[in-house]
């Protein structure tokens, strides 16, 4: 509730009518905002008109490199030197498997052909560092008497006799590509698709949501075509990252039954419509507000910073509802609505602002984490936090200083602190207050303290990493992680490579010893 100095003693300031309230006083910044309510909510306004056609031109994507720790000398060292690590990194691996029978029969390998062919074409895909048994930078070699001798794996004058489908289980046993590049029971080959980080063709960051719906059309219409005969699967970095925008629209359906349930409740407690309403409104202004900024800087919303968007809006709810209430009880009392929403601003601004601070310099210590998607997720929110004080502790009580609040429901949140509405409040109050005397305090402290041994003793057996095959992103049971497992249990290989590299002075690497 909203108490005043006199001079003397603490009391409550009831001021029935604006007309009476002397404008002069109060912190600068609450005189600069009251004072000029109209030209401030205009403000708001404009800017949130701005943000919000900013928000609808922003983008869902990710970046491969985002999600390495630059910290680390392995990464480090790929950073340095993956222009000519071309064909390692940000790969996707299609699987094309014959559900009938083996690999080695005309009809299975002329669609493999054709899908080899086809995502050759697909934006994004490195085609000079593609791999396919169809492929000819995948070549057998070896040493007769003659020399070196060697070739592309698919023979020269393929033509789907039986002739040159043996010649081809002759050059795929020479390659040794037998779990890398063909399933080790032979009922399935791989396609390894390199990707730029950069479109060559358009110069903009890979779209990888563009790239993994091209990857879909492909494998739909092949599955289709083949009858039940072919199955395609797909892993890789761009898969996960397409899996997960898909799922946006589901997250959007979450956020939105999200806003349903805090309406519900903020509802329920203060039983006020505009206090409501215009609570949920300012809590999404600032969800906005942020959208809007992160377009402005040349950013885009990825599937690992989504949730702030969620975070904001939650800790905005979480701030405003205390401005709220404070402007119930002073109404509930009989002041005016903007004395009322200007002693709210005034006794919580401090208090308010320490608390947005303290959540910011929280975020923003993730910084000192070295992966840039972490980073960007610290600073966003940090931003966000900004926002959430503008929209929550400044725009809130302005707006409701025009609207006002629901007398009843104001009246009756004084009843229900006064212990006169069935005494639930009062009788919760008395009991938490036992807690500041010695006897209970002692007992919470040393229940607390029970609870941290315990803590710390389970925590250390926490483990740090994937735990789980596949993208811990998605379900065990979706189709990527149900790919990941065919390919790891027919393949020697995964979406995780280890590449050693050795550096030698110019022109050494002819000589012995280095070989």
């Amino acid at each position: 509730m909203a108490m005043i100095d006199d001079g003397k003693t603490d009391r409550l300031a009831v001021i029935p009518d604006y007309k009476d309230f002397d404008r002069s006083t109060g912190p600068l910044v609450e005189r600069v905002v009251f004072n000029n309510r109209f030209l401030f909510t205009l403000f708001c306004i404009l800017i949130t008109l701005v943000a919000g056609f900013f928000a609808t031109k922003l983008a869902f994507n990710a970046s491969f490199e985002k999600m390495l720790p630059h910290d680390s000398q392995y990464i480090q060292n790929y950073l340095t030197l993956k222009s000519e690590l071309r064909g390692s990194g940000n790969v996707i691996r299609i699987v094309v498997e014959a559900t009938q029978g083996d690999i080695f029969n005309p009809e299975y390998l002329e669609t493999l052909k054709q899908i080899t062919d086809e995502v050759l074409m697909v934006p994004g895909a490195d085609r000079g560092w593609m791999k396919s048994i169809w492929m000819p930078i995948v070549r057998w070699t070896s040493i007769t008497e003659e020399g070196f001798k060697g070739g592309p794996v698919m023979p020269d004058g393929y033509d789907g006799s039986d002739k040159s489908i043996q010649q081809l289980k002759a050059n795929i046993g020479r390659a040794g590509i037998v779990g890398t590049l063909v399933g080790d029971n032979f009922k399935s080959s791989m396609i390894v698709v390199p990707l730029y980080d950069i479109d060559p063709d358009t110069g903009k960051k890979l779209n990888y949501h563009a790239f993994s719906k091209n990857l879909e059309k492909i494998r739909n219409k092949y599955e289709a075509a083949g009858g039940g005969k072919i199955k395609i699967h797909v892993i890789g970095f761009a898969q996960v990252v397409g899996d997960l925008i898909d799922g946006m629209g589901r997250v959007a359906t979450f956020f939105l039954f999200s806003v349903l349930i805090a309406a519900a409740i903020i509802f329920w407690y203060t039983r006020c419509v505009r206090g409501t309403l215009f609570l949920l409104f300012c809590s999404a202004v600032a969800v906005v507000w942020l959208l809007g900024f992160i377009y402005a800087i040349g950013y885009d919303i990825d599937p690992y910073t989504i949730l702030v968007p969620f975070l904001v809006f939650a800790i905005a709810v979480s701030h405003g509802m205390q401005r709220v209430n404070c402007i119930l009880h002073d109404v509930g009392r009989g002041s005016d609505k903007i004395v009322a929403a200007r002693y709210t601003f005034r006794e919580l601004f401090l208090p308010g602002l320490t608390a947005v601070v303290t959540d910011a310099i929280g975020f923003a210590v993730m910084m000192l984490i070295n992966i840039p998607v972490t980073r960007d997720l610290a600073m966003i929110s940090s931003v966000g936090m900004g926002f959430v004080f503008i929209s929550s502790f400044i725009l809130l009580p302005v707006t409701l200083s025009y609207t006002g609040v629901s007398r009843s429901a104001a009246k009756r949140a004084v009843r229900i602190e006064e212990g006169k509405n069935g005494g639930t409040a009062a009788g919760a109050w008395e009991f938490l207050n036992n807690f500041t005397e010695r006897r209970w305090a002692v007992g919470i402290v040393s229940v607390a303290a029970v609870l941290a041994v315990v803590g710390v003793f389970i925590g250390s057996g926490i483990q740090v990493g994937d735990l789980d095959p596949g993208a811990p992103e998605l379900r065990p049971d979706s189709r990527y992680n149900m790919d990941n497992a065919y390919i790891t249990t027919n393949y020697g290989t995964s979406s995780d490579v280890f590449t050693v590299i050795m550096k030698t002075a110019p022109d050494m690497i002819w000589h012995y010893e280095p070989l």
